[in-house]
């Protein structure tokens, strides 16, 4: 839908290839030379992006500051359910430290787990709880930041650990038909949602798999144990000096866990934990009411005397959200001009010029939408617009749909950790204090779905046509 710009002379959705390109690259090679060269903070990042691009589209393609006025507006709204969620996130987890919830989880994981399988533990525990539940962070703020702490006894490097819990929790929010990110990809192209969850199993399957065997093997080092280092014995012994460590401090997972099974909205759901950990806090760790709310709000900041115990506990609280919110909120403002100038349009539309055959239709969409993932930020924009103006294309070639969702999935929400600006990198950063520059190599998770795409597509492999037949090869040449 293109409307009429002041002068008259083009319209707001009608720009150049070459100027959309131009758009592309003055939104990354900003945010690129702001983080590597002169490492200013992300979100301003951000913004002075979203400043240059913006003066950028209206004095070279012609778009109203209203249009992109209007665009922020409709971001910042579709960013209004993941901040809320990230706000009630922080309070879950202030709440469940100050009750004893994740202390506890820490201590029995401490005194029951071997070394030697720890990380594949990790992946496995973290992608159950991430399928059951349908959500990423809700997993990396609970059980993954438990896990980190107990990894940091045992003597096993964060980065090995941090790699496990995203690889298990970005799995689970991949494959589960609760998760936002699976219903969004697979509405954005009226997929049946069964289907694409089954088709995403051809490429997640083998990079699951590979990411397991990783894990095996990097837990070989730890074979002798380290159970009797000095880190180890001094945190389990702050633990039970500073909190009452018992299984009954489990109880708000519990409820979690039941209420996301009985299929529960998110929403009350945390709120359940929450109060579950408040009674808790009070009854069992002595804990007065202002306290605990003080904890829910600013995050436990109980200090044991022991500078690495309080690095593990110290966290949580609203406001340790914050500046993920405000990361969230520029992320929406960093779209809005490239949005308003119509380059995803103009970009996909020459895409059809270049792919002559199925194969190559396939293959560019697996590298163009990382890279629109890159300016856009999240997949709650790059998969209704990519369906919208690729999913008739795939028809067109006798490709079914679901290609494209999976597609959007193994490149989107699943590679989603890797981007340091954006919304799940920025959560993790926040979450579990360690960045993708840290632990990019051991996910291969999330770079192996795309890889493995690439390979379905050329050889036909698990590439479904629009009449339901799978095809091997797909080298023909597509007749307009």
């Amino acid at each position: 839908m293109s409307t009429p710009v002041a002068n008259g002379n083009t319209s707001e959705n009608n720009v150049s290839v070459k100027l959309a390109l131009s758009m592309v690259a003055i939104a990354l090679l900003t945010v690129i030379a702001g983080k590597l060269f002169l490492r200013i903070d992300t979100t301003l990042v951000l913004f002075l992006s979203a400043t240059f691009v913006s003066c950028a589209t209206i004095l070279f393609c012609g778009i109203s500051w209203n249009k992109i006025e209007a665009e922020i507006a409709v971001g910042v709204r579709q960013m209004g359910v993941p901040v809320i969620i990230l706000m009630e996130i922080g309070m879950l987890v202030g709440a469940w430290m100050i009750s004893g919830t994740i202390p506890t989880i820490m201590y029995y994981g401490m005194v029951m787990l071997n070394p030697q399988y720890f990380l594949v533990l990790t992946c496995i525990s973290c992608s159950i709880m991430s399928v059951a539940s349908g959500t990423s962070w809700g997993t990396l703020s609970t059980l993954g930041v438990a896990l980190m702490g107990v990894a940091l006894g045992m003597g096993i490097p964060l980065p090995y650990v941090a790699g496990a819990i995203v690889v298990g929790s970005f799995f689970g929010d991949k494959m589960s038909p609760l998760s936002d990110s699976t219903i969004v990809a697979a509405a954005s192209c009226n997929v049946d949602l069964r289907e694409h969850v089954i088709h995403m199993l051809y490429t997640t399957v083998p990079g699951y798999i590979i990411s397991l065997v990783l894990y095996l093997v990097l837990g070989f080092q730890f074979s002798g144990g380290t159970m009797q280092s000095e880190e180890y014995s001094i945190i389990l012994t702050s633990l039970q000096q500073n909190f009452t460590i018992n299984p009954i401090m489990v109880i708000p997972p519990i409820i979690v866990l039941v209420l996301i099974l009985m299929k529960k909205p998110c929403l009350p759901t945390f709120a359940a934990g929450i109060i579950a950990a408040v009674i808790l806090a009070m009854v069992f760790q002595g804990r007065e009411f202002v306290e605990v709310t003080k904890a829910i709000v600013a995050g436990y900041t109980d200090k044991t005397g022991i500078a690495l115990v309080d690095k593990l506990l110290n966290r949580g609280g609203l406001n340790s959200m914050l500046s993920t919110v405000g990361l969230v909120l520029a992320a929406a403002v960093f779209g809005a001009p490239i949005k308003a100038a119509g380059v995803a349009e103009a970009i996909f539309k020459e895409i059809r010029k270049f792919a002559k055959t199925p194969t190559q239709l396939m293959i560019l969409c697996t590298i163009m939408h990382p890279i629109f993932i890159l300016i856009a930020v999240t997949y709650y924009v790059t998969y209704p617009v990519m369906g919208e103006l690729v999913g008739p294309v795939y028809e067109e070639y006798g490709l079914h749909k679901k290609n494209l969702t999976r597609t959007f999935e193994d490149t989107g929400t699943i590679s989603a950790p890797l981007i340091p600006w954006g919304m799940a990198g920025a959560f993790i950063a926040s979450t579990l204090n360690i960045g993708p520059a840290e632990y990019w190599m051991y996910m291969p998770l999330a770079w192996m779905c795309a890889l493995t795409g690439i390979v379905l597509a050329i050889t036909g492999i698990g590439v479904a046509r629009t009449d339901g037949t799978m095809v091997t090869p797909l080298i023909h040449r597509h007749k307009k």
